[in-house]
Order: structure tokens, then sequence, then C-alpha cells
């Protein structure tokens, strides 16, 4: 018995160890496969994450194209809208939907949702989502109204016979505008929200693209909307207005442009306009030059310029004061017609020629015709070499430019123009300084005032900081077409100065012999003919002060003067400027304290484009420009 125990606990212990043995034997083989498994899950993890990543990023990729392409083909809207193209807006519409639609479904769904939660692609993948969103919407809710508008207004055929501008259309745009101009400004709220930080230039750039089309149209759309009323009301829809228009001769040059002793008196009825005949405005024209003052302006004001400043109307654009030359015009017509004019505008001859490249060339009555590329010199050089010499003290030159610019308005106003690159040419002018307005109704004239086209010296420094050089001739003479120009501006922030410099040359050529243009006045200072006498008038912002000018004194001392206008300190100082020659003028203003508005820098403009620079220097004193 016992043996036999014995022989079992053998046999049991030579079992344990085999299966000890056989354990140890298969424990690596174990391991190995464990690490194997492990190794061939990860890999998988590895290979699907990449499938996934791959999918998404093409699925992005997606997006990121229809995106663009929608973006693109809505850039193009504004010229379609132009064109009264109704046809191919619903087309672009229709594409521009699918696009967007397209995107929005792309942007969603399970791989989007895994994105959202991973760090550095969850920003990336908000904003994506947030863009489409908002590019669908805006498409949703802003175009459809657009065709309804063009379906139901003709603006291919604004011209009405006889002249004049059919106002149905923008009647009709005023119940369309609301619905348009709400979807652009939501648009603009959520492009405005999206924080940049973070976000891969993929994103960044259709992001950026649609803010760009958003945020040039929200503000227009919304100050259209705003003032088309008062708009509709300056055309006459609410019966007749009666406006003034200048036409400011740079040859002769003033502070807003040039002498203004052409113009015209227009009459506008519901949307019909007409020029009132020479005849019945004799009164006005001769009371102009009959050497009274109708209108009281401040002694420091009157101090800045010279005597004939308020009495004769050829000098009533002395000022840089738009609203002042504007009042002077309209106590002058009180007084010869026994009303008052509802607006008074100006433009000069490069207005003008900028707008006969929208309306071609334009027939004068005698058969001649002027371009946009020769009407500048037609009118400020060519017609002074023709009927300079007459003695007629400048009735037949003053004629001739009364006809071209009452031709130009009259096919303006009869023709057939495309809208969109009339308001780039008219942008233009206004760029250059060349387009000021003044209306007697406070809300078309808060309009005015908004989008800077009052041409007036500014009471405060909150929406603009203002400095300007302007030019007066005292020469008596038609010398300034060939006056060229360049304003600019550096700043010593430290020290919270400003100088603004303005670079001249006289290039008067030797065949510009005709008395009417070489300076009348200039024998009384021992001048040859052909050296332009200039009032020059440096203006600083309220509350500054003029620390120094060059030339100090000017070429002709006694004929410096001091004033201030509207709060804005000024100084005149007389600068000759003879044929070929070169020269600077120049002064330093310190500035007040507190916060300034942006930097508005002011020049008279020339028969050319006038070069405007601002240091960067200037960049720590001003609010950066909206």
């Amino acid at each position: 018995m016992t043996t036999s125990r014995d022989g079992d606990a053998s046999v049991d212990g030579r079992r344990s160890r085999r299966q000890k043995a056989e354990s140890e034997r298969r424990s690596p083989r174990r391991a190995a496969t464990i690490v194997a498994w492990t190794v061939g899950v990860l890999g998988f993890a590895v290979m699907g994450a990449a499938v996934l990543f791959l999918a998404f990023a093409q699925q992005a990729g997606g997006v990121r194209g229809d995106l663009l392409a929608a973006q693109t083909k809505l850039s193009f809207v504004p010229q379609i809208v132009a064109n009264g193209d109704i046809n191919g807006l619903n087309q672009v519409s229709g594409e521009i939907l699918d696009l967007t639609e397209k995107a929005d479904a792309g942007s969603s769904g399970p791989l989007w949702d895994l994105a959202s939660s991973v760090p550095l692609v969850k920003e990336n993948t908000a904003a994506v989502q947030r863009l489409t969103g908002l590019t669908r919407d805006l498409t949703q809710r802003a175009l459809p109204p657009t065709v309804a508008l063009l379906t139901a207004s003709d603006f291919s055929s604004l011209a009405v016979e006889g002249g004049g501008i059919n106002l149905e259309p923008f009647r009709q745009a005023q119940s369309a505008l609301p619905e348009i101009t709400a979807a652009f400004t939501d648009a603009k709220t959520v492009t405005d929200s999206i924080d940049r930080t973070g976000l891969l230039p993929i994103i960044t750039d259709p992001l950026d693209k649609v803010a760009q089309i958003v945020d040039e149209a929200a503000p227009s759309l919304a100050l259209v909307q705003k003032y088309l009323p008062s708009l509709l009301n300056a055309a006459g829809a609410d019966g007749s207005r009666t406006y003034l228009v200048l036409f400011q001769n740079n040859a002769e040059i003033r502070a807003t442009g040039g002498n203004p002793a052409a113009s015209s008196v227009l009459v506008v009825d519901n949307g019909r306009m007409q020029l009132k005949e020479q005849s019945d405005s004799m009164a006005f024209y001769a009371d102009g030059l009959a050497g009274r003052s109708y209108v009281d302006l401040p002694e420091s004001t009157l101090s800045l310029y010279p005597d004939t400043f308020t009495r004769y109307s050829q000098d009533y654009t002395f000022t840089p004061d738009f609203p002042t030359t504007a009042n002077l015009f309209q106590a002058l017509w009180n007084r010869a017609d026994g009303t008052r004019f509802d607006g008074v505008f100006s433009v000069d001859p490069v207005v003008l020629a900028h707008m006969l490249e929208v309306l071609g060339p334009v027939t004068l009555p005698d058969g001649e015709q002027i371009t946009s590329e020769n009407a500048v010199k037609l009118v400020l050089s060519d017609a002074y070499q023709r009927f300079g010499d007459l003695g007629d003290n400048g009735r037949s030159s003053d004629q001739f430019f009364a006809q071209v610019s009452s031709s130009v308005f009259s096919r303006l106003t009869s023709g057939q123009w495309n809208p969109l690159a009339m308001f780039d040419q008219l942008t233009r002018s206004a760029k250059e300084q060349r387009i000021n307005m003044w209306f007697a109704d406070e809300q078309t004239q808060s309009l005015i005032d908004e989008i800077g086209l009052d041409g007036g010296l500014h009471a405060d420094n909150s929406t603009a900081t203002q400095l300007g050089i302007y030019l007066n001739d005292y020469s008596v003479g038609k010398l300034e077409y060939h006056l060229t120009t360049a304003v600019r501006a550096t700043c010593d922030a430290g020290a919270r100065t400003i100088t603004i410099a303005m670079d001249m040359h006289n290039g008067i050529t030797d065949d510009i012999t005709n008395a009417y243009t070489l300076g009348a006045r200039n024998g009384n200072w021992g001048l040859p003919r052909t050296t332009m006498m200039l009032d020059t008038l440096f203006f600083a912002p309220p509350g500054a002060t003029i620390t120094a000018i060059d030339p100090s004194d000017g070429d002709i001392p006694r004929l410096s003067r001091s004033g201030s206008e509207d709060g804005n300190v000024g100084e005149s100082r007389m600068v000759t400027l003879a044929k070929d020659a070169s020269r600077t003028v120049s002064y330093t203003v310190h500035l007040p304290d507190g916060p300034l508005g942006p930097l508005q820098l002011r020049h008279t403009p020339t028969a050319s484009d006038t070069a405007v620079s601002i240091d960067a220097s200037c960049d720590a004193l001003f609010a950066p420009t909206s």
C-alpha cells in the first residue's frame, strides 16, 4: 500500500514537471502571439485612422473647392445685376445654391463629428461648418429677392425720353432692399465673429474671400437702404427740385478746383432733368459780377482770403469749405430768383473725361468731337488758344466750356450707359477730390457727409482729422492747366506733430502765347507772365496749431494772411512758380491731445492726378481708416 502511494506521488511529480516545462515552452509563443495581435490591431487602427483621415481630407478638400467655386460665382453677381441680365442671374443663383448646398452636406456626418473632438482640428472644422452655413444662407436669402427685383424692374433702361432717369426701379428696390441687406448684415456678423487663431490657410483662404465680398456689400447696402427715400426725394419723386451745377475750371485754380465761371441751373422733376436756359438765369449771373456781398461771414474767415471772395461769384471757391461756397451761391440765387436751390454740386473737366470713358465720344454743335482723351486739354488749354486773344474778357472761352459741359450732360441724361461702370468713374473722381455736393435737405446731406462728398472743413476730429494745402490763382490767368502737384505727409509721433509737403512744377510750354492764359496781374509784381502766382493756404484741424511754414513769409510777405474757418486755423502765403521750375511748400502742425480720427489729407485737384502718400510714421497718431 505504502509503495503504491509513493509510486503515485512520483508519477504526479513527473507529470507536474512536464506540465511546467510545457507551459514554459508555450509562454514565449503566447507572448509572441499577443504581441503580434497587438501590433496587428494597432496596425489596423493606424491604417483605419489613415483611411479615415484620407476620407476626411478628401471631404474637406471637396468642401473647400465647392466654397471657392461658389464664392467666385458670387463675385460675378454685381456685374450681372448691373447688366440687368435676369437669365444670367437665375443661372448663377442656381449654380451658387447647388455648390453651397453640396458644401454644406459635405461638411457634416460622422467624420466631421469625430474631427470636432480632436484638438487643433476642431477649430478648423467648426470654422468650415460656419462658413458653409453662412454662404448657403446668404445665397438663399439675398439672391431670390434680387432676382425678383430685376424681374419686376427694368434697370437696363434707366434713361427716359427727353432726358432723365426712370425712378420706378428704385421705388421697387425699396421693398426688396431690407431682406437683401439683412442677409448680408447677418453674414458679416458671422464672418467677423470667427476666430482666425489656429486656422489653417486652406480654411482662411475661402473665409477671407467670402468676408471680402460681405464686407464690401453689407455697409453699402445698409447705406442705400437708409438713404434711398432721401435720394428719391432729391430726384424729384415728390416734386420738382432745382440744383446749381458748377463746372470748376482748374486752369484758373481755386481751393476746391477752379474758377466756377461756367455753371448750369438744373431742374429735376420725377427723375426728368432739364437745364434752364441761360437767359432764364441772366440776373443770377449778372449779380455774381456786381461786386456786392450777400452773405455775412466771420471776420476770422474773411481775413484768410482776398476781399473779392464774397463779392464776385468766380471767387466763391476760394475757400476749401464747399458748404460755404454753396451758401454764397444760395444767397446769390435767392436775390436773383427769390427762391432757394435744393442743392449745389461741383465737378471739373477731369470728371467729364472720366464720364466720357463710359459715355463714349460726344459731338458738339459745331461737329467737333470731345472724348475722354481730349476733353481736359480741349477745355482747359486749346479753348484759350482759340479764343484767348479775342478781347472779350474770356466770354467766348467760357461759353465754349459751358457748351462742352451741357453736351456731355445731355448725353448723360438721355443716352444708354453702364451704371456700374459709371459708378466706378464717379468713385474715381471722388477719390481725386473732384466732386463736391451740398443739399438743403438734412437727411440727404447726412448721406453726402457720410460718404465724404461734402467737401467741407470738419468742426472736430472725431470722424476724420483733416489737414490740407489748397491753391488759389492770383495771377488772373489760366496758367494752372500746366501745374502738377504731389502731396505727402510725415509724422513725429513722440512730438505729436505732422508735416505736410506739396511738390509743385510749372510745365507751361513755349507755344502757349495767348493773352487770356498768361498772368494778367504778374506785371504789377515784376514777374514774367508765365510765372504762376499761387495764394497757398495751409489748414490745421480743430485744436491744432501751425508751428512752421515754408516759405515762412511767402514770396510776397505783404500778401500773407491768417485766420480760421469752422474752427480750423489757416495761414495764407503767396508762392510764385516760374516756367519750368519745381519747388516744395510745406507746413508743420502740432496736433491736439486726445484721440484723433483717421487722417484725411486734402488738396486742390489740378488738371492732372495728384499723388498722395502718407508715411508709416503717422500710423501711431491717427485711428485706422475703417
